[in-house]
């Protein structure tokens, strides 16, 4: 019979059958247990290929429109280090060292990332860090809503092979400190905390890490209850503020507050018209723009529960006002107030306030801001 000749309903009953035909016998392949699903047994050829088509387009296709921001600072590079070491490092080993044989064994094998900057454009790292592979043990990040902590992995990796050799002073492992913080707390918290913020006599582990000594200790409590809660996003400190009781809240909040801090080394020195600019803001505010003065709040005259800024690092304040702008922050009620603040801001005003905050000596009372007048 030509197939010309053939009536619409017998084509679309042999199409039927076929259907059905191909239901029946994936349905008894999937319910036989004929397939291996061990990892030990690999993917077919063909599995290992669409899975890993698919991967790619998919990636090409969602990272196309990210705009990358400038990665070669070395207080990113740092604080990326440092998330790496505390998150990557189990799965993906530390550069220059060879893989844990275990994770070796998942299917498939995390990548070596040592060249992972060679292989990979910026925005094709950033999209997998912060959003994580199906159908690997690559998870997202822990909260997709801190998009600079991303970058700043983002920031390191694009480093690598190069800072393979630097790897221990960029993550904060040269450091030390965690052994004479064993009665405090427990150990494996303080060494966390180590790698990154201050210890007695030692400063943050790059500019990009907030100044924690003499903090309130309010504050610093108020803080960890919130990254325990998820309340204050941060993919880093999350998973570090959820396993401790309160009472570890406490003697972390109270172990901060009681240090010394130590003043910051400088290289550049700041501009003058920048810092003028920037004390304007702090001490007056810019009532016209519904801003008040940073200090009414933040000098430590006020309530123990916000952070004084005095010696606070520059490239901290302005990012975390950026965060608050992009909406990073507002889980809080202290969160949405300031990012109302921020908002009213110019990216110039947030440099220049964030210089001159940082300008001021740590740990000293800042000047009293003024009465708000308009102009």
């Amino acid at each position: 019979m030509e197939l010309k000749k053939l009536h619409w309903t017998t084509v679309a009953a042999v199409l039927g059958m076929g259907a059905a035909g191909l239901v029946l016998a994936g349905t008894i392949f999937v319910s036989s247990g004929i397939y291996n699903v061990a990892a030990s047994s690999g993917h077919l050829r063909i599995t290992t290929w669409l899975l890993a088509m698919v991967r790619e387009r998919s990636i090409d296709m969602r990272s196309f429109p990210i705009e990358v921001p400038p990665l070669d600072d070395d207080g990113m590079i740092r604080l990326g280090a440092a998330h790496y070491e505390g998150g990557c490092v189990p799965c993906h080993g530390r550069p220059g060292e060879e893989m844990n044989p275990i994770v070796s064994g998942m299917l498939p094998p995390p990548p070596n990332l040592t060249e992972v900057g060679k292989r990979r454009p910026p925005e094709e790292i950033f999209w997998i860090v912060m959003h994580g592979l199906k159908y690997t043990g690559m998870p997202a990040w822990p909260n997709t809503g801190r998009d600079d902590e991303v970058w700043a992995v983002t920031a390191f990796l694009a480093t690598l092979p190069g800072a393979v050799s630097g790897y221990p002073d960029f993550a904060g492992l040269a450091r030390g400190g965690g052994d004479k913080h064993e009665g405090l707390a427990n150990g494996r918290t303080f060494t966390r905390c180590g790698r990154c913020h201050e210890s007695e006599g030692t400063g943050t582990n790059g500019n990009r890490i907030p100044r924690l000594a003499g903090l309130p200790e309010a504050y610093l409590l108020r803080s960890l209850r919130e990254y325990a809660e998820r309340t204050r996003a941060s993919g880093a400190m999350e998973p570090v503020a959820d396993p401790l009781d309160d009472g570890r809240m406490r003697e972390l909040a109270a172990y901060y507050s009681a240090l010394r801090p130590v003043a910051p080394k400088t290289t550049v020195a700041p501009d003058p018209e920048r810092l003028r600019r920037g004390e304007a803001i702090a001490i007056r505010g810019i009532p016209r723009h519904g801003v008040p003065a940073c200090l009414t709040c933040h000098s430590g005259r006020q309530s123990s529960y916000f952070p004084t800024l005095a010696g606070q690092h520059a490239a901290y304040i302005a990012e975390q006002l950026r965060l608050w702008q992009r909406g990073g922050r507002v889980g809080t009620a202290y969160g949405r107030i300031m990012a109302v603040v921020a908002g009213a801001l110019s990216a110039e005003q947030i440099e220049d306030v964030a210089a001159y905050l940082a300008s001021l000596p740590p740990g000293a009372a800042p000047p009293e801001p003024m009465a708000e007048v308009s102009r």
